[in-house]
């Protein structure tokens, strides 16, 4: 069976040895600039502006239109998102397979929420890749991902940015800046 794996760029892939992949890119916006994570992206030049902006960041998650691109024209697709407790992404890319499926019923997308982000998600794409090569199907490849579990912890050196969005007070990210303190996942 061909399979196409489709991420987002929380995942931090765009490509991976042994199989058809694609990503759509997310973007970090403010009132002066947008940055949209693809290949393009100048992650310094990013940083820097946003360390130095004093006005409100958001971000935004592929919109529909985004994950239809990144599925081209695969037959089978697994499409892994950053969890839908962080962002739409994982809504846009069910839109995206309604719209997929309907204009090509012989074709499937399997939409997986990964509740996570960034190298975790990544596992579970590699983890997809390897099932694939193995032949699974793409019932088979749900199942192994719904036993598949990684322990992953990550570190935020600063709270700035969640504050300049919206996720947490700036008083509550002053104070863990002054204090020293990590944000761990």
């Amino acid at each position: 069976m061909n399979i196409k794996i489709i991420t987002d760029s929380a995942s931090d892939l765009t490509s991976m040895e042994g199989i058809d992949m694609a990503y759509a890119p997310m973007k970090v916006c403010t009132a002066e600039r947008e940055f949209t994570d693809d290949d393009g992206i100048n992650a310094r030049e990013m940083v820097d502006f946003l360390y130095s902006y004093k006005g409100r960041s958001s971000s935004s998650c592929p919109n529909a239109e985004d994950w239809l691109t990144a599925f081209g024209d695969a037959e089978h697709i697994v499409c892994i998102t950053i969890t839908g407790g962080l962002s739409g992404s994982y809504n846009s890319a069910l839109s995206a397979k309604t719209i997929y499926e309907s204009d090509h019923p012989d074709r499937r997308v399997l939409v997986v929420d990964s509740l996570t982000a960034g190298p975790e998600m990544a596992l579970m794409a590699e983890r997809v890749r390897d099932l694939a090569l193995e032949g699974k199907n793409l019932e088979e490849i749900e199942a192994g991902l719904k036993t598949y579990k990684t322990e992953l912890l990550f570190a935020l050196e600063s709270l700035r940015n969640f504050a300049n969005n919206g996720r947490v007070s700036k008083a509550a990210a002053a104070a863990a800046g002054l204090l020293g303190i990590r944000a761990i996942g």
